[in-house]
Order: structure tokens, then sequence, then C-alpha cells
């Protein structure tokens, strides 16, 4: 039985947690790879050990599974703050 069945928050590294965020917000592995200075296979295997913890099946799932679980807040910015999808 995996963790989410049982009802358990599966643990998170320090590491996953922040290559998560990384993700969440876009970045390839070869761009997390240079923001953090580790190899980008080793991200993709950081990104490969979140899936499993959270039972994702991709990384549009993945992130969607932590959103769920708390793991991830996507913060709305406030109505005077631009935002990235802001058409001009």
């Amino acid at each position: 039985m995996h963790q989410n069945a049982l009802n358990v928050e599966p643990h998170l590294t320090f590491r996953e947690h922040q290559i998560l965020e990384l993700v969440a917000v876009g970045c390839s592995a070869k761009q997390i790879a240079i923001e953090i200075n580790i190899a980008p296979r080793t991200v993709e295997r950081h990104i490969e050990n979140v899936r499993l913890k959270l039972n994702a099946r991709n990384r549009a799932h993945l992130i969607t599974q932590a959103m769920h679980l708390g793991l991830l807040v996507i913060e709305t910015p406030s109505p005077d703050e631009p935002t990235l999808f802001e058409l001009k």
C-alpha cells in the first residue's frame, strides 16, 4: 500500500522541495541544475523521487498532487502586482 492510501503526508527532503518549487514555476532540469549548482541528471533523479513519493504520473500531475497535499502553495499576487500572464 502506498503512502497516500494511508493518509500519510509524504516527506520531501529540503532539496526535493526546492526542486519541486522550481519545477512548478516552469524551470527545466538544466535550468534547475544551473540555479542550484548540481548536475542535470541529479535534478532528474530528484524529480523522479518526488514523483514516486507523490504517486504522480508526470510533472503536471506532480504539481497538482503537491498542491492537493499542501506541499506547494501558489500565491496569488495582489491586484496592483503584475502577473506572469498579463496581456499588454
